[in-house]
C-alpha cells in the first residue's frame, strides 16, 4: 500500500499541528500547577521546538528525493528526542554527578553531541546561517584557541570538556536565554497569537485611525500606532508586519504615500513594537534575568526611549506628507465607538499591567492575560462564541511555530554563553574595545553599535542581543555606563538588525506586500529608522532617560531629546514648513546630533541652532502663503 503525496502531507501537518498544541497545553498546565525543576522542563520544551521546527520547516519534496527527506527528518527527531529525553528521564542521575570530575559516560557524549548538532541544525532552517556560522565557530574556539594569538588566546579543551559545558551545566543550553524562554516568553507569544485570533489587530487598527486619522498623513500615523500598539504586545517584527501591514500598507498607498515609503513605514513602526512596553519582544525578559534587575523596572525605564523612537516615526510621517501635500483624511469612527464596540480587547492588556505592576511574576501576569482575554470574549462575543475554540486551537497551533525561532536562537546563543564563560573571551572582548576607543565613549558606544549590527544581521534579537550582552556589554559596564543602559544600548542594537540592510525581514515583509522593492524599502527604512540608531546614545549619555536620577534632570533631558529627533526627522525628510535645501537639513541634521552629545553646552548651542532655521523657516512659509495668496487674488481679479 503506498501513500500519496497529498496525503502525507495532510496528515503530517494534522501531527504537527496536534504536537503544536499539546506544546501549548503543557507550558499552561506548566504555568497553573507550578514548573517542573530546569533539568526537566528545559529538556522538554528545546524537544517540542526541534521536533515542530524539523517538520514545519522542510523543502517539499516527491519521489525518491522526498522519501531521503523523510528518512533525514525522521533521523533528526530521533536524536533531538533522544538527546532531550536523557536529560530529563535521567536528571536526579546527573545531579549526583560531580563535573569535570566524574568523566563523561558514552550515552552522555553521544546524547550530548546529537543534541548540539540537531540545534545548529533547526537554526539554520529557522534563523539561517549567520547563527549556525556563529555557534560552530564559538565550538571550534573552544576546541582550538591555543592555538590563536595572545589576544584571543586560551589553553584550549577537549571535546569532552565542551560537551560537558554544553550539554550538562547551567552554562550551555540550558543557561539563561532558553530557561527565559520556556519559563516566560512562551506564554506572552501564546498571549499574542489569541490576540491575533481574536481580531485584536483590526481592533487597534481602527483605534488608531481613529485617533489620528483626521490629522495630515493620518494614514501612515494609523499605521505607526497600530502597529506600536500591537507591536508591543506581541514583539516580532516581521510577524507584526505581516498582521497590521496587510491593511495599513494598501491605506497608506491609497492616501497617496509612495509604495516604499508605505512599507517602510510599517517595517520600522512593527520593528518598534520590540522596544515599547509591556512586553518589549523576549530580549526583556532575558535582560532581566542578565542583570538581576525586576523586569517591571526596565519596562519603565523603556518608555521614554520608545517614547522617542515613535515621536520621530511619527514626524518624519508628519513632514513627508506635508512634502507631498496630502490631504487630511475623515476618520470613518471616532474613537468612542471603536472602544465601545470592541474595547474589551483592552481588558487583557489592563489586566496584565496591573498584575505585573503588583509585584507578581510575568508568568502570572501573561496566564491572567490570557485568561480575561479569553473570558472576555465569551461575555461580549456572544455572536461569535461557536468559533472560540476553533480560535483558540488555532493560537494554540501558532504560538509554537513563533517560539520555535526564539528557543532555537536562545539555544545557540546559549552555546555561545558556555564559550565564551568556558574561555574568558568576555573579558578578552571588553579589553579590546575599551582599548581601541581609546578612553572616549562616544567612541566606544560607536564601536559597540557597529558591531551590534553586523552580529545582529539576519538573527532574531533575542540571539543577537544574547551575543553583545556577553562580549559587549561588559566592556560599556567598565567604562562607567550604568548596567541597564549598557544592556538597553546592545539591546536596540540588537533589534534594528530587523531593519538593516542587507538582511532587513521586517522591510522585506513589508516591501512583498507593499509590492515594491526590497532595497529600496529597506533603505527607506533605515532613514525612517534613524532614532533607533540615536535614542541610546541619548539614553547613555542622559540616563536620567531611563529614571536614573532626578526628576528634573528627566524632564529637562527628555524635552531635549524630544526636541533633537523632530529636527533630525525634518533634516531627514527635508521639510520644515517649507522645502528646505541641502544647507538647511545640514545645519538641522548637526544641531540635533548636538542635543544627544553630554553637556549643557551642546544642548544649548545645538537649540539656538534649531530655534533659528525653525524661525527662518516659519518666516519664508508666511512670506510664500502671502505671495501666493497675492497672485491667486489678482488672478481674480483679471
Amino acid at each position: 500500500m503506498t501513500i500519496s503525496h497529498d496525503t502525507f502531507r495532510s496528515g503530517l501537518k494534522h501531527a504537527v499541528a496536534a504536537l503544536a498544541v499539546a506544546m501549548s497545553f503543557y507550558h499552561i498546565m506548566t504555568a497553573f500547577f507550578g514548573t517542573p525543576i530546569s533539568e526537566v522542563h528545559l529538556p522538554v520544551h528545546l524537544g517540542f521546538a526541534l521536533v515542530i521546527i524539523f517538520w514545519t520547516y522542510r523543502k517539499p519534496a516527491s519521489g525518491a528525493v522526498g522519501v531521503l527527506f523523510v528518512v533525514r527528518d525522521l533521523l533528526l527527531t530521533a536524536m533531538a528526542v533522544g538527546g532531550c529525553a536523557y536529560l530529563a528521564l535521567n536528571s536526579a542521575e546527573l545531579q549526583q554527578r560531580m563535573l569535570y570530575f566524574d568523566p563523561l559516560t558514552t550515552p552522555q557524549l553521544l546524547s550530548g553531541s546529537v543534541l548540539v548538532f540537531t540545534v545548529l541544525e533547526a537554526a539554520r532552517r529557522v534563523v539561517g546561517w549567520p547563527l549556525v556560522i556563529l555557534g560552530a565557530t564559538a565550538i571550534v574556539y573552544a576546541l582550538w584557541g591555543n592555538y590563536l594569538p595572545s589576544v584571543l588566546w586560551h589553553r584550549g579543551y577537549s571535546f569532552d570538556a565542551v560537551i560537558e559545558t554544553t550539554y550538562l551545566t547551567q552554562d550551555g543550553l540550558w543557561t539563561t536565554p532558553l530557561r527565559v524562554t520556556a519559563t516566560y516568553v512562551f506564554l506572552f507569544v501564546l498571549f499574542g497569537a489569541f490576540l491575533v485570533s481574536s481580531g485584536a489587530g483590526t481592533f487597534f487598527t481602527d483605534l488608531a485611525r481613529s485617533l489620528t486619522g483626521r490629522f495630515t498623513g493620518g494614514a501612515a500615523k494609523t499605521a505607526v500606532v497600530s502597529s506600536a500598539l500591537m507591536g508591543s504586545l506581541s514583539g516580532s517584527s516581521a510577524g507584526n508586519v505581516v498582521v497590521t501591514g496587510s491593511f495599513t500598507i494598501p491605506t497608506m498607498k491609497k492616501a497617496g504615500f509612495p509604495p516604499r515609503f508605505a512599507a517602510g513605514v510599517e517595517a520600522v513602526s512593527s520593528s518598534g513594537g520590540q522596544f515599547m512596553p509591556p512586553v518589549m519582544g523576549s530580549a526583556a525578559f532575558i535582560m532581566a534575568e542578565f542583570i538581576g534587575m525586576p523586569y517591571l523596572e526596565i519596562a519603565r525605564a523603556a518608555i521614554i526611549p520608545a517614547l522617542l523612537y515613535f515621536i520621530s516615526v511619527i514626524a518624519m510621517v508628519h513632514f513627508e506628507a506635508k512634502r507631498l501635500e496630502l490631504a487630511p483624511e475623515v476618520a470613518d469612527e471616532r474613537a468612542f465607538q471603536v472602544l465601545k464596540q470592541r474595547g474589551y480587547l483592552l481588558i487583557p492588556v489592563i489586566v496584565m499591567l496591573i498584575v505585573l505592576s503588583s509585584g507578581y511574576t510575568p508568568t502570572l501576569a501573561a496566564l491572567y492575560a490570557l485568561g480575561s482575554l479569553v473570558l472576555a470574549q465569551v461575555v461580549f462575543e456572544k455572536e461569535s462564541r461557536s468559533l472560540l475554540f476553533k480560535n483558540c486551537l488555532q493560537a494554540m497551533n501558532d504560538a509554537p511555530r513563533i517560539i520555535g525561532q526564539i528557543t532555537i536562537a536562545s539555544a545557540v546563543g546559549g552555546i555561545i554563553v558556555g564559550v565564551v564563560t568556558q574561555t574568558g573571551l568576555g573579558l578578552r572582548m571588553s579589553s579590546i574595545v575599551l582599548g581601541i576607543s581609546q578612553g572616549s565613549l562616544p567612541l566606544l558606544l560607536v564601536l559597540t553599535m557597529l558591531c551590534g549590527v553586523i552580529l545582529g544581521m539576519g538573527m532574531p534579537t533575542p540571539a543577537a542581543y544574547i551575543i553583545l550582552a556577553v562580549l559587549l556589554a561588559p566592556g560599556l559596564v567598565e567604562f562607567g555606563v550604568p548596567v541597564l543602559a549598557a544592556h538597553l544600548f546592545v539591546m536596540y542594537c540588537a533589534g534594528v538588525s530587523a531593519i538593516t540592510p542587507p538582511v532587513a525581514l521586517a522591510s522585506y515583509a513589508a516591501a512583498a506586500i507593499a509590492n515594491s522593492d526590497p532595497w529600496r524599502t529597506s533603505l527607506t527604512a533605515l532613514k525612517l529608522g534613524l532614532a533607533s540608531f540615536i535614542v541610546p546614545f541619548m539614553f547613555v549619555f542622559a540616563p536620567s532617560i531611563l529614571g536614573i536620577g532626578s526628576g528634573m534632570q528627566m524632564t529637562l533631558n527628555s524635552l531635549a531629546a524630544t526636541v533633537g529627533v523632530i529636527a533630525l526627522s525634518a533634516s531627514l525628510i527635508g521639510w520644515l514648513w517649507i522645502q528646505m535645501n541641502l544647507y538647511l537639513r545640514v545645519l538641522l541634521f548637526a544641531a540635533a546630533l548636538m542635543l544627544i552629545m553630554p553637556g549643557a553646552l551642546a544642548d544649548a548651542m545645538g537649540g539656538m541652532m534649531i530655534a533659528v532655521i525653525a524661525s527662518y523657516c516659519f518666516v519664508v512659509s508666511r512670506q510664500q502663503g502671502r505671495a501666493g495668496r497675492a497672485r491667486r487674488t489678482v488672478e481674480q481679479d483679471l
